[in-house]
């Protein structure tokens, strides 16, 4: 079993907390250059150590309950210092999670990664939000991004993406006093980055404008956004929140639990293709039908999150693919050089224990659409004697499952037969109903290559409207 190690507190420079009049306080400066509280991108464990006392404990306890209410288990903690909400969540038994946490502060990150470093669901980095915007990124007169000259989606991703993904799944992001950082954006960076990590929950804390006497500095200007949480209040889809007056510095908080969206919301799930494109590339399940289904490809390349198992499956699985496949009547389009998984948005297994029972893709046909049971093989043994074509092993379970991943696209199954399969396909399964079949044969992909197809769109509605999409397809 992993263990919490406890950092020696004569290395982080550790001892009783300040206090002013008997209250817990930062240890702040003598003088500023403005009467403003002042915001260090680069402070040491002890500078913010009054949140660390007993009299702070709630407000972070706070934030390990609504966690464990909601059973949220991906969590990403944005100015995180050592993470106390860790600490609770682990004191009250709470361990099914995963945890990411980052600070500008490379002393507080230090000292947590000391503490949880037997913990493989518990990480933390040294970064800022400010690297997350794009280079040239800009919101009225202010530069968000690192500097005047744009930058392509594959640079952002090789300079901010790789350095912010996660591998596992956001269920919530933690923003507690960080947002006054940028009083004026702050919007910005949360909206931004909550679609990125496909997070639908947040946490906020934030210091309340009014402050008891003996809380406070009467030379001080307090920071803080709460005359702007109005804006999370009406933008999004739930917001409540709960007032603290603690006997710390500025004690009087405020905790808001926010949901950017409701359930199944597609102008949320389904708009865009970078909503979630920081947390977990798409894992193996099991599917309602028992059997497995395994994303051996995924946008274009090999999945690398699947563990080592999963991987050495698929790679026995093409193999036998390769061996079986001459008996197919498309057997070319099987072949290694044919089988263009460099074009496929994702390729997918479906295992019945550790037998192979078919496999499919999503090709990726346009910017706009993408092909559904592409280079769908079924393999010997689980092959049906085609008088049940309607009827699938897994139930279109794996379809199902592909649909989840797939944003801002229109699918389409394509068949050179008659559309009537189609057609009893949309009465007989519910999963269709909503699907289209096209009237008439259209030319997909390549010259001379006429099909029937059904579709349905998986883009905002406001978008999709009626009219003559022919071209899509091609």
């Amino acid at each position: 079993m992993p263990k919490k190690h406890l950092p020696d507190p004569e290395k982080y420079e550790l001892g009783e907390p300040y206090t002013h009049l008997g209250i817990p306080f930062p240890r702040l400066p003598a003088t500023f250059e403005k009467n403003s509280v002042p915001l260090k991108e680069d402070y040491k464990m002890r500078s913010m150590d009054y949140l660390d006392t007993p009299e702070a404990y709630s407000l972070f306890e706070k934030q390990a309950d609504l966690i464990i209410e909601n059973g949220w288990k991906g969590i990403i903690d944005v100015g995180c210092r050592h993470g106390p909400v860790v600490d609770i969540l682990m004191d009250k038994g709470y361990t099914d999670f995963n945890y990411m946490g980052f600070d500008t502060s490379a002393q507080p990150i230090e000292y947590a990664q000391e503490t949880w470093q037997e913990f493989d669901n518990i990480e933390y980095r040294v970064m800022s939000w400010n690297e997350f915007a794009p280079a040239g990124a800009s919101k009225g007169h202010k530069q968000l991004g690192q500097n005047n000259k744009k930058e392509t989606d594959e640079e952002w991703w090789s300079r901010a993406g790789v350095k912010f993904k996660v591998d596992f799944h956001v269920d919530v992001m933690i923003w507690s006093g960080v947002l006054l950082y940028e009083p004026t954006y702050h919007l910005w960076f949360f909206h931004n980055m909550h679609n990125a990590y496909g997070a639908q929950n947040a946490i906020i804390q934030e210091p309340l404008k009014d402050q008891r006497a003996e809380c406070w500095r009467e030379d001080l200007e307090l920071n803080t956004i709460e005359h702007r949480l109005h804006m999370y209040k009406t933008k999004y889809y739930e917001y409540e929140s709960w007032e603290f007056d603690l006997d710390i510095f500025s004690g009087r908080r405020i905790i808001s639990r926010v949901k950017l969206w409701q359930d199944g919301d597609s102008k949320w799930e389904d708009w865009v293709d970078t909503h979630g494109q920081l947390a977990a590339n798409p894992h193996t399940e099991i599917l309602p039908s028992g059997y497995k289904v395994i994303p051996y490809i995924f946008r274009g390349k090999l999945n690398f999150e699947l563990s080592q198992r999963d991987q050495t499956l698929c790679q026995v699985a093409l193999e036998k693919m390769f061996k079986e496949r001459h008996s197919h009547r498309l057997a070319d389009n099987y072949s290694r050089d044919k089988l263009h998984l460099g074009k496929m948005y994702m390729y997918n297994f479906v295992f019945d224990g550790d037998e192979p029972v078919f496999c499919s893709g999503v090709q990726n046909v346009t910017d706009k659409v993408v092909r559904v049971f592409s280079r769908y093989f079924a393999f010997e043994k689980y092959k049906t004697d085609g008088t049940t074509l309607l009827e699938k092993n897994d139930n279109f379970e794996e379809l199902q499952y592909a649909m989840h991943w797939i944003r801002d696209r229109i699918i389409f199954w394509s068949r050179d037969k008659s559309p009537k399969f189609f057609e009893r396909l949309k009465v007989k399964n519910e999963l269709f109903s909503e699907w289209t079949v096209h009237p008439t044969k259209i030319n997909i992909i390549y010259p001379n290559n006429e099909q029937y197809i059904f579709y349905t769109p998986k883009v905002p509605a406001e978008w999709w409207k009626n009219g003559n999409y022919d071209g899509f397809f091609k």
